[in-house]
């Protein structure tokens, strides 16, 4: 049954790549030719998605035995994957263009990660890396950016990679909240691209409720798809849960090579991971019918677009004035609208400024807590040594903070950006386009942290004469106490000898408090400084971040109306009497396609 869908789904997409040439709809036939291409890849490709912190590169790494190989504390760069096939070492290289670069597996997260570093990773668009493991036998697993980070990249460059995908891995943790709108609002668009699905919801070591969980998660998803395609919303439901943790993952993986064989085997089975192998696995061996699937989707969507234009056709060819007019009609009501959205985007767009403020607030309250932490420390320093053990860790102290406070002012200006970028795109009607996060880099650290405070002068009169003072005062009491007995001069050997001490304390403290205040003083000017440089670097990764978008804007309507413009012309130009046998033969692949979506779901549910 298998082979016959394939060979079914193959000729269906012949059949429309032939009425898409009739039609002389190149674009059309373009994407049906270059999902042909992909027939002869030896290997099912598996994308992994999720938002972010949910997991997923832990998951990849843990399926593949090579803890920490992809970055799990940083995202992935907007414009980069990380693919991993099957390969008889452990190897890495990254493409810019048309360029490949070997490099070293232990540093793919200076490549490929939001905060690695910026020079390395400018231009990379993916990163391929081979790894010996079972599991990647006829897999090619695919790594990409979380779905919830800034709209202007990470979303659409996951949404692109689904378009080579053969089937979808979707990463949910147990240990956060509920599936998220952001996250169903992905999974319908996924859906309508990609057949074969399946859940995987990780950290389940740690959550006593991941089975009420996982309860929700089903109940959220089959309210979301009330709104969908039937199809899509079918497919969606019946894909399967599995639960699994990294973390026992690698515990088992440390006892194999220890060599407790038994005790990895128990660990290994409660973390969930057979499963996931044997259900990719049935993947791989199911490659072609599960790639059938991603040609069928493309193919029908290409055979609507073609319906459309064979039947404007057919409309002019019948000569029937009310069918024509309301086609014209539809169409000017789009360049209606679209010329409202032009004047729109020239009268309102992005205020840079107003996002670059917001962030920069966002990125001074940060800062500002890290500064009060040292002025606390700082405050709490009583003796020299003390002081001195500060100020030789300070330096590589502030440069620690300064990093830990530039990840969290990434992630601000990231939800500052994405709740502007959203609504902007949304009010555009245009999709999100891919923004080189790596613009915004972090500035090198201040300078001159903390210099040392000069020796302190002794001043006799505010020091000295209060001396001589003190130790006449003691010697009395001394006296008094009986110190004579001793010796006649004992009362002003032991004067002398306590006030020259307690001076000498007075003095410490006293330059200790300065050293304090210069302290504090240096730390404040280390955070105005990196507060000053943050400010300027998120102001200006906010301007190109507008007009990327505004450019990406400008060339969507401008394409939409040159589409909407080439079929008004068709629509009032006499028809060349094809329409009308095109519109039939359009509406029978339609026909044809229904009945094998059909075909083609029941066949993915079949036992090997």
């Amino acid at each position: 049954m298998s082979h016959d869908v394939v060979r079914q789904v193959l000729r269906l997409a012949n059949d429309t790549h032939g009425l898409a040439v009739r039609c002389e709809r190149a674009d059309v036939a373009g994407v049906l030719a270059a999902q042909a291409g992909r027939w002869s890849e030896s290997t099912a490709t598996v994308v992994v998605a999720g938002a972010q912190k949910r997991g997923k590169s832990r998951l990849v790494n843990a399926l593949v035995g090579v803890s920490g190989l992809l970055p799990v504390d940083a995202d992935i760069a907007s414009e980069t994957h990380i693919a991993l096939s099957y390969g008889d070492e452990l190897a890495a290289s990254v493409r810019r263009g048309d360029e490949v670069e070997v490099v070293d597996p232990a540093r793919l997260a200076e490549y490929a990660s939001v905060l690695g570093d910026p020079a390395l990773r400018r231009g990379v668009t993916g990163v391929e890396v081979t790894v010996r493991h079972p599991v990647l036998q006829g897999v090619r697993l695919v790594d990409t950016p979380g779905v919830d980070s800034l709209t202007a990249g990470h979303r659409h460059a996951t949404v692109a990679a689904l378009g080579g995908a053969d089937a979808l891995l979707f990463a949910v943790s147990a240990q956060d909240q509920p599936i998220l709108r952001h996250e169903l609002d992905f999974l319908a668009e996924a859906a309508a691209r990609v057949h074969t699905i399946a859940f995987v919801m990780t950290k389940v070591e740690d959550s006593v409720g991941w089975r009420e969980l996982l309860t929700e998660n089903r109940e959220r998803l089959a309210r979301a798809v009330e709104a969908l395609d039937p199809r899509v919303g079918k497919r969606l439901l019946a894909a399967p849960w599995l639960p699994v943790s990294a973390k026992l993952a690698e515990a088992a993986l440390a006892l194999t090579q220890a060599g407790a064989d038994e005790r990895a085997a128990v660990r290994r089975e409660r973390s969930g991971f057979p499963a996931l192998e044997r259900l990719i696995g049935r993947w791989a061996l199911r490659r072609e019918l599960i790639r059938a699937g991603g040609v069928l989707t493309v193919t029908t969507s290409a055979a609507r677009d073609l319906a459309e234009t064979a039947g404007d056709a057919a409309a002019v060819e019948s000569a029937d004035e009310a069918d024509v007019a309301a086609r014209l009609s539809e169409v000017d009501a789009e360049l209606a609208d679209l010329a409202e959205r032009r004047r729109a985007r020239r009268v309102a767009g992005l205020d840079q400024h107003l996002l670059a403020r917001e962030a920069s607030r966002g990125a001074k309250v940060i800062l500002d807590g890290y500064r009060r932490t040292y002025e606390n420390e700082v405050a709490d320093l009583g003796s020299g040594r003390a002081i001195e053990a500060y100020l030789s860790a300070l330096p590589d102290s502030l440069d620690q903070s300064l990093a830990a406070a530039w990840t969290e002012i990434t992630a601000a200006v990231e939800d500052v950006a994405t709740a502007a970028f959203d609504s902007y795109l949304k009010a555009m009607g245009v999709d999100a386009p891919v923004v080189d996060l790596a613009i915004l880099t972090r500035p090198d650290a201040p300078t001159g942290h903390a210099a040392r405070p000069g020796a302190a002068r002794f001043d006799v009169l505010a020091e000295g004469l209060p001396t001589v003072m003190m130790a006449g005062s003691v010697s009395y009491l001394a006296t008094i106490l009986g110190a004579a007995a001793l010796s006649p001069l004992a009362p002003v050997a032991i004067g002398s000898a306590l006030a020259v001490g307690f001076f000498t304390h007075k003095r410490r403290l006293a330059a200790t408090t300065r050293t304090k205040a210069a302290l504090t003083t240096a730390i404040r000017d280390a955070f105005t400084a990196a507060t000053t440089d943050i400010t300027l670097a998120v102001d200006r990764a906010t301007l190109t971040w507008r007009t990327t978008t505004e450019q990406h804007i400008d060339e969507a309507l401008a394409a939409r109306h040159k589409a909407l413009e080439s079929r008004k012309r068709d629509l009032s130009t006499p028809a060349l009497g094809e329409g009308a046998p095109n519109l039939t033969t359009a509406t029978t692949l339609l026909d044809r396609a229904a009945t094998l979506h059909n075909a083609l779901e029941s066949a993915l549910r079949q036992p090997d």
